[in-house]
């Protein structure tokens, strides 16, 4: 199949969207595919944009937002059908909805995102003061978007009851195929099985990975962690991505390397690392739409305490290779789950085992992008 792979931005940097434009067009690649990209695509505002945002913010506290702007989204389709006129596909696949949401074309539009705009307002701090013109407007182009395209699909049931039910998408042309893992996977079972049997099995081993401290559920995370330490259960938290503030000076049970690059083979390997020895990954997120990290813990058996909020749940299935928890649940809940399972040897070693069976069956690129390439043929 040739499929047009469309993106506002380069999907051959990693660095795009925490890398799943990359893995997604990579795995599609690998399988068989025959990929041409349409990318690196200029934005063109209204005249007066900047102005219009800069007072807006000033007098109201409300955001115009230049990637929800209808002129910025119609000169990306043009741009978009420009060069899609130039290639031989047989289908369009974006997993953004700008760059296709006004595209006019012979060729089936195929949609692969995370969320619907109105899904996303007041859920993300990005999101919580659009402007009414911009709501309106970022309105318009999903509704535009998911009458073009002939599939959409989602990562998450979450997404696609949100396309269904806040903009009346078409039930037969909704479907859900989670995203995978943005890692390249080497090892296989028996690794994984040798390092859940190397796990320390006296002190229990939190990770917490994300920039957002807040948005993530980092405060809650310390407050687990102390918590554990005060009731006497060796604990140790370790935090990467950012720094907890309003801490001089850590407790020697919690460690903070801080941001760690995967762009160098040190950060990497201190990653997976980190991946391999821990017992839980840690992230109560308060909003996420996906939440990749989840995946990327399961592919090393490693099972994901977090919340039930946005795409969540469709990663994390409870006490198979984790727990979602009430986003209002107490630290108590939290460290008694906990405690519960580390003193269950045999219960974590099959939850952990259980973890690493739902990266290989369900949360890989391989996998995903397989059944969306069949999903594809169909509307051919």
């Amino acid at each position: 199949m040739k499929i047009a792979y469309a993106t506002t931005f380069d999907a051959h940097d990693v660095h795009n969207w925490s890398g799943t434009p990359f893995y997604m067009s990579q795995a599609l690649a690998a399988t068989g595919n025959e990929l041409e990209y349409i990318g690196g695509l200029k934005r063109e505002l209204p005249f007066g944009f900047k102005i219009k945002q800069t007072l807006k913010k000033w007098l109201s506290g409300q955001r115009e937002s230049p990637r929800f702007n209808l002129t910025a989204a119609r000169h990306y389709s043009e741009q978009a059908a420009r060069i899609l006129d130039n290639l031989r596909a047989d289908v369009v696949l974006s997993p953004q909805i700008n760059p296709v949401a006004f595209l006019e074309c012979k060729q089936p539009i195929v949609l692969w995102t995370d969320a619907v705009y109105s899904s996303l307002v007041g859920f993300y701090p990005a999101f919580s003061n659009h402007s009414r013109q911009t709501i309106a407007q970022g309105n318009h182009i999903t509704e535009a978007c998911l009458a073009r395209s002939k599939l959409a699909i989602f990562s998450s049931d979450w997404a696609a009851r949100a396309a269904i039910e806040l903009y009346g998408a078409e039930n037969d042309k909704v479907k859900v195929v989670p995203f995978g893992a943005n890692i390249h996977c080497t090892h296989g079972l028996q690794d994984v099985q040798t390092w859940i049997k190397n796990r320390d099995r006296k002190t229990i081993k939190l990770l917490f990975i994300g920039k957002r401290w807040e948005q993530k559920g980092g405060p809650l995370v310390l407050k687990v962690a102390q918590a554990l330490h005060e009731a006497k259960e060796p604990v140790e938290l370790t935090v990467v991505g950012c720094k907890p503030p309003h801490f001089e000076k850590l407790p020697p049970y919690i460690h903070c390397p801080g941001f760690i690059s995967k762009r160098t083979p040190e950060g990497r390997a201190e990653i997976t690392r980190l991946l391999q020895e821990a017992h839980f990954l840690f992230v109560p997120s308060q909003g996420e739409a996906y939440g990749i990290v989840f995946c990327e813990a399961n592919a090393y058996g490693l099972p994901c305490l977090t919340t039930y909020v946005g795409g969540i749940s469709t990663i994390v299935r409870d006490h198979v290779n984790g727990k979602t928890f009430a986003r209002m649940a107490s630290v108590k809940e939290y460290c008694d789950y906990i405690v519960e399972v580390m003193r269950d040897w045999q219960r974590y070693e099959e939850m952990a085992l259980a973890s690493f069976n739902e990266f290989e069956t369900r949360l890989n690129w391989k996998t995903a992008v397989k059944r969306v390439a069949g999903l594809m043929e169909e509307v051919l």
